[in-house]
Order: structure tokens, then C-alpha cells, then sequence
């Protein structure tokens, strides 16, 4: 038997049979492990204060496509096929479904309440969206796209982060300090853990088989970030920077919240986090959390790396631009223009073979 004449969406759906069960757990693509050179990936900029999503390819940094008519866009995540991007609008309390290839919205999935952050599992196919404005993380099914289920937590839910096996989805609360462990094949939460103040974003290490070891929190108050060891289920030790002169720190846009933003590179070879009080980004070596250094950026938002863990990628809320640095070299190396108040930010990481099913599409090849 041949494959010639399948629909394109068979044909798509058989390579992603074919791909190691590595690809499945590679699901929180601001955190993914492993060598991922040869697939495609994006940039996925968000610009809180506009109604459009810039879409920027991480082996040219120029800008390959704009998503628009989405106001007040929060959080991005790609499908598990690769097929659409999913994109949290806070004006209309929506998940808006975009066309990867066309970058137009074919569906807005209502929600129960303003949403904020998302994160998707491609074990489970399915999306996990922060609700902000009840205590709830809402379910979409990737194949449906369709809200499946309300998963009730102890509060309005500020971020989701999926695991890199899939296997849990993670929600912050800053109102409640605590982080509820969804368990994915369930959709029941699976254990709790509170702290001593809001939660903002968090990142996971992991172990060498993909299961997760420690998450690194930022927390409403701190200048740093909290370790928890995820086997044990505590809070295991509190890390700051080192203390910068007063003429340096900044007061204009920290929101109570002097850390926001946390990504542990592909080859977890080490964390980095933004800080808004003192205008830059800082790194730790892993797993000895060694500290690395500091770039000065601007007033930073979120960050994510590109697949190649050389490179960070930084929404700059008060330039309207995204800052590239060389994590090596420790240095801007480009500042792209985006939209009004850039702040979170995603790497879309594409299904292994991608690149042949995308023919002239925005997600493109790479070279």
C-alpha cells in the first residue's frame, strides 16, 4: 500500500506516527529537551497593549508573520499536529484557534472567564488555560477544539505550564500562592503545593529521561526565584541575584512582581530568569545553579530560547521590541521591532517533518 493520494492531514497524521515518543513528551516548547536542529520552529511574541501576535523565525530573526484581531492577546501554545497556534485573547475571553500556514483565525472557543497564560500537552492533546477571573483551569481538546472540562483549583489561575513529558499541568495562583499538579490523563489535580506568596511564572528542570526534577518559581515580592523539588514536594531553597548598586534598580513597571519571566534552556545546561528592577536577564548554571551573569535589556517581560540554547528570546515592554542575547557570549546580539508592550512570549517547536507538508506557509522551513 501507498501513501500517494492521501489527504494532506492524513499524510501529516501518519509522519507523527512514525516520530520516537521523545516527540511526545517535547510538549512545553519554552522547555523542550534535546536536539531539535534540524525542526522548524517560531518565535511567538505577544503584545499585550495591541491586537497583534508577531510571529519571528528564530534562524534569521526577522519577522515571518503577523497574526491579527486578536485584542489584548496573553498566552500562546502550538497544536500537538503542529496546525494551529492557540492564543489566549483577554478582550473577548476567548481561545482564538489560528491557521499556522495562513495565520488567520478560523474558530474563538469561549471561556468561562478572562483568561492569562496557556500551556498545551501533546501526550494528552490537549490545551490547559489559566483562568484569571475564576478558580479554574479550563480544558481544550486538541482534536475537538472544544472546552472538555473545568478543573476547580483555590483560586484565579495567573499561568499553566505542561511539563516537558506531558504527563502534569501546572497552574500558579497569586492570589491563593499556590501550584496545583494537574495530572493529564485525568484532569484531576494530582497534588498542591502553597508558598509564601503569589505565584508568577515558573520553569522545569529535568531528569535525563524527560520526567521532571525541580521547578523554578518567581514569586510576588522576590527578586529571584524559589526551588522546588518535585519528587518531595517542597520548597527546597530561595535564590536571589547578586545585589546591584541602588542607582541601577528600576521601580517603573514591576507590578509587586521584581522577577517575571523563566525559561530553562533545551539542553538544561541552565535557567534564566528577567528581572524588571534592574532591566536585565540573569542565568544559573544547571543542576548546580551555579550563577552566570547578567545583560541588561530593558525593561524585560517574559523570555524563551531557541532551540539551539544559544539564544534567548525577551519580550521588551518598554522598548516595543524583542531583544535577542547570546547566552555564551552574554550580549544583545538583535532587537526586533514588534508591537505595544510585548511581554509573553513562545517557542513553537514543529513536528519532525514538518517543513514538508508546509509548502510556502509562515511556518516555513528553516534554512
Amino acid at each position: 500500500m501507498t501513501i500517494t493520494g492521501l489527504p494532506r492531514a492524513a499524510l501529516l497524521s501518519i509522519v507523527m506516527l512514525s516520530v520516537s515518543s521523545t516527540l511526545a513528551a517535547q510538549t512545553y516548547r519554552t522547555n523542550t529537551v534535546g536536539d531539535m536542529s534540524d525542526r522548524v520552529s517560531r518565535i511567538i511574541q505577544t503584545n499585550s497593549a495591541g491586537d497583534i501576535v508577531h510571529v519571528i523565525n528564530p534562524a534569521t530573526n526577522e519577522v515571518a508573520g503577523v497574526i491579527e484581531g486578536i485584542p489584548h492577546n496573553h498566552g500562546a501554545v502550538l497544536h500537538a499536529d503542529g496546525t494551529y497556534y492557540y492564543i489566549t485573547n483577554e478582550h473577548d475571553q476567548t481561545v482564538d484557534v489560528v491557521d499556522t500556514r495562513t495565520l488567520k483565525i478560523v474558530k474563538s472557543i469561549p471561556l468561562a472567564a478572562n483568561p492569562n497564560n496557556l500551556s498545551g500537552s501533546d501526550l494528552a492533546r490537549k490545551v490547559y488555560v489559566a483562568i484569571s477571573g475564576a478558580p479554574l483551569v479550563q480544558v481544550i481538546d486538541m482534536d475537538s477544539n472544544e472546552v472538555i472540562k473545568n478543573v476547580p483549583v483555590s483560586g484565579g489561575v495567573h499561568n499553566t505550564f505542561v511539563t516537558p513529558d506531558g504527563k502534569f499541568a501546572a497552574a500558579g495562583m497569586i492570589g491563593a500562592s499556590t501550584i496545583s499538579v494537574i495530572d493529564t490523563s485525568t484532569d484531576e489535580v494530582a497534588w498542591e503545593i502553597e508558598l509564601d506568596g503569589g505565584v508568577r511564572p515558573f520553569t522545569f528542570e529535568t531528569w535525563p529521561d524527560g520526567s521532571t526534577k525541580r521547578i523554578f518559581a518567581q514569586i510576588t515580592g522576590w527578586h529571584g526565584f524559589y526551588v522546588i523539588d518535585w519528587d518531595k514536594r517542597e520548597l527546597v531553597e530561595k535564590i536571589t541575584p547578586p545585589v546591584r548598586p541602588v542607582a541601577e534598580m528600576v521601580a517603573d513597571g514591576i507590578q509587586n512582581a521584581p522577577s517575571h519571566g523563566a525559561v530553562v534552556l533545551p539542553d538544561q545546561s541552565a535557567l534564566w530568569i528577567s528581572s524588571r528592577a534592574t532591566a536585565s536577564i540573569y542565568g544559573w548554571s544547571l543542576p548546580d545553579l551555579e550563577y552566570i551573569g547578567h545583560v541588561e535589556v530593558g525593561n524585560p517581560a517574559w523570555l524563551t530560547a531557541a532551540p539551539d540554547s544559544r539564544h534567548i528570546y525577551i519580550g521588551v515592554a518598554s522598548h516595543n521590541e524583542t531583544a535577542v542575547v547570546d547566552v555564551k557570549d552574554l550580549e544583545i546580539v538583535r532587537r526586533i521591532p514588534v508591537g505595544q508592550a510585548p511581554k509573553r512570549i513562545y517557542t513553537a517547536v514543529f513536528p519532525a517533518g514538518w517543513d514538508e507538508f508546509s509548502e510556502n506557509s509562515p511556518a516555513g522551513d528553516n534554512d
